[in-house]
């Protein structure tokens, strides 16, 4: 019977210059996720930079220096981050102009502070499984190109074999002969 993979809980980057904020996001997904915490886009960034498997970031967008827009456009230039779903979290920006400028920065979501902490952990899961399986088929791809290539290194090499100009057996281990060249049953046949 194949034993399958033990999944991993998944990570969550949350981003917000406000302490308090930080702390009750903890509160509330620490039980079902690995949290990350940034105090600013830059220590986002730079927790990207270093780290590749955040399945999803929980942006504040009003923060000094870079806002979560600013951040999330930056986001989605770095290797490895670009399809990271970014969820907006803001008390001041809910205005629609807001929000349209949140989703053309990248945004998958928006939510509004106060904001119910099941819908949160609902839309948190759905995204970080997209996230995990989207891991999951990059990585077949993968194992795929790198078969693809083995098995032409291989034609390379069987047609190297069958030109040599003597008698080529490849065996295993135990002796157990897995290829020849034609130029084998050449000599023994002749």
């Amino acid at each position: 019977m194949r034993q399958q993979p033990k999944s991993r809980k998944p990570t969550v980057l949350a981003v917000d210059d406000y302490q308090p904020n930080l702390i009750a996001l903890e509160a509330v997904l620490s039980a079902e996720y690995n949290l990350v915490l940034a105090n600013s886009a830059a220590e986002a960034i730079s927790i990207l930079l270093m780290k590749n498997e955040v399945d999803v970031i929980l942006m504040d967008i009003q923060m000094p220096d870079m806002d979560g827009f600013e951040a999330a456009s930056e986001i989605k230039k770095l290797k490895d981050a670009e399809d990271i779903p970014i969820i907006f979290i803001t008390a001041v920006y809910k205005e629609d102009p807001f929000v349209k400028k949140g989703y053309a920065a990248g945004g998958v979501d928006y939510f509004s502070k106060p904001f119910d902490p099941e819908i949160l952990k609902l839309k948190l899961s759905v995204y970080s499984a997209f996230r995990q399986k989207s891991g999951v088929l990059r990585e077949r791809e993968r194992q795929i190109r790198e078969t693809e290539e083995l098995l032409r290194t291989g034609r390379k090499l069987s047609a190297v074999l069958e030109g040599l100009p003597c008698g080529v057996l490849i065996s295993d281990i135990d002796g157990r002969i897995c290829q020849t060249n034609g130029m084998v049953s050449d000599i023994c046949y002749s």
